[in-house]
């Protein structure tokens, strides 16, 4: 979130990561409900879709299990999908 003014002494925080990922998650909400588009053609403009952050959820994961165990945790795939072990 940015407090600082912009050059013109106006709130800049409109373009602060929250305010714009919520307008594009409700833009492609609204977009799915009319009947303009799939759920899929989200997952092909680079938004934190579910599909494109599974594997950085993964990681996170792999890394909140290994501190809280004190081991190593790995990540493999098994039949198309993610297992920590």
């Amino acid at each position: 979130m940015r407090y600082a003014p912009d050059e013109d002494g106006n709130f800049g925080g409109q373009t602060g990561y929250g305010y714009v990922s919520f307008e594009k998650f409700v833009d492609a909400c609204n977009r799915i409900n009319a009947g303009e588009a799939a759920v899929a053609d989200f997952d092909k403009r680079g938004l934190p879709t579910l599909r494109n952050t599974v594997i950085t959820t993964a990681i996170l994961e792999a890394g909140r299990k290994s501190l809280d165990e004190k081991r190593t945790v790995a990540i493999k795939e098994e039949g198309g999908r993610l297992v920590l072990v």
